[in-house]
């Protein structure tokens, strides 16, 4: 038996299934996962080609379905939620997998925690970096340094939060990066030629004046806006042809007038689960937000003359719940940034007032925090607006 330890397995599971795959290739296949050790211990046998499958379960232990066991695959271990599956067939020959929903809300959970921390963190940095260079301004640079015999505890204390800092940084992009990648496993992707394609009939199609462009910047703080604003372009004759990647972008080719109802959704945590229900009602995703934080997809459906407008979810009270948790999600990424700004431009204005100077790098500074002030505490403003307009309604 040999025990091999890989830390951060879990975040990049293909890559652990290939290199366990890769391992039975040379005689050693998988007997043991060890959860908190963060090892996997093998067995030394005969060559194989076997692939293996990491999957995330909720109920211990993990069962497999008739289904996945007529195509071949056996379970070989379990650890707490984590259970590791394997199949001797031909990669040809297999029709079956696991579901890769779990572990993306999983790794999703650990990406908005390490998220929230690195907003913290940050925010109290710059907070502190600027209480210190208010003060050095403010007494001309003299600045005088006790010296203590406590220092290396502060110096370790640094050393630890930027090693932590760096970890969560590294764990952000690699979790987000994974994610993708288990999100577009099984998604059809369009080949070169068909994106050329559609790329010459776009431009085709604004040089004959049927294609037009509008930009709408910061809909997601006031979403049904939004769906005011396509329905009534439908209602016009211009449908909706594509949103750009960023989502400020919409493309509209003119034709007949329409009856679209259109839905902005946010969803915490989407899944191929959510897009299929929907899509299997009959509507379309016309956009889908590829941030970790903003989990936008707008939605559309076309519905005849005199028909009533249909709903995305039948629950009348769940428009006024996604509402409600858009503008507490929004304040809780923006407010504690507009206190922090609020705090170092409330110190650093009396220093404004009080300097002889004239205008400094200080005071430009000074005036951005305001400016950031302004800023996020509006699309703070306009998410509670929304809210309040529906539950007026």
């Amino acid at each position: 038996m040999n025990t091999v330890t890989k830390p951060l397995w879990s975040y990049d599971v293909q890559k652990t299934e290939q290199w366990l795959t890769d391992q039975a290739k040379v005689g050693y296949h998988l007997k043991e996962l060890h959860r908190f050790k963060r090892g996997f211990t093998f067995e030394k046998g005969n060559p194989k080609d076997v692939t293996y499958r990491i999957g995330y379960d909720k109920i211990k232990p993990a069962t497999l379905s008739n289904t996945m066991r007529n195509d071949g695959w056996e379970k070989v271990t379990q650890s707490g939620k984590w259970y590791i599956i394997a199949n001797e067939r031909p990669q040809a020959e297999v029709n079956t997998s696991t579901s890769r929903d779990a572990i993306i809300m999983r790794n999703n959970f650990i990406f908005y925690a390490f998220m929230a921390i690195l907003i913290y963190i940050t925010g109290a940095t710059l907070a502190n970096v600027a209480l210190i260079t208010t003060a050095t301004i403010a007494s001309d640079g003299n600045v005088e340094v006790v010296e203590s015999p406590l220092w290396i505890i502060t110096y370790t204390a640094a050393a630890l939060t930027t090693a932590f800092y760096v970890f969560m940084v590294y764990s952000v992009w690699k979790i987000k990066k994974t994610n993708k990648a288990l999100s577009n496993e099984n998604s059809t992707t369009h080949t070169l030629e068909e994106k050329s394609l559609a790329e010459v009939n776009e431009k085709q199609l604004k040089r004959e004046d049927i294609l037009i462009k509008r930009r709408k910047f910061g809909w997601m703080y006031s979403p049904d806006k939004l769906e005011k604003w396509l329905e009534q372009m439908a209602a016009e004759g211009n449908r909706l042809h594509r949103i750009s990647k960023l989502g400020t972008t919409f493309y509209f080719r003119k034709g007949e007038p329409q009856h679209i109802k259109y839905s902005a959704d946010y969803q915490n945590l989407s899944n191929d689960t959510y897009f299929e229900i929907h899509r299997q009602a009959g509507w379309k995703d016309e956009f889908s937000s590829k941030g970790a934080l903003q989990k936008w997809t707008i939605w559309s459906k076309e519905y005849e003359e005199g028909e009533t407008p249909p709903a995305l979810y039948s629950d009348k009270t769940h428009k006024l719940k996604q509402a409600k948790k858009v503008a507490l999600s929004y304040t809780v990424l923006f407010l504690p940034l507009v206190l922090m700004y609020l705090f170092i431009a409330s110190v650093n204005i009396g220093y404004m007032f009080r300097k002889e100077e004239a205008w400094t790098l200080h005071d430009t500074n000074t005036i951005m925090f305001f400016i950031c002030i302004l800023v996020f505490g509006t699309f703070i403003t306009k998410t509670w607006m929304y809210y309040f307009r529906l539950r007026r309604a």
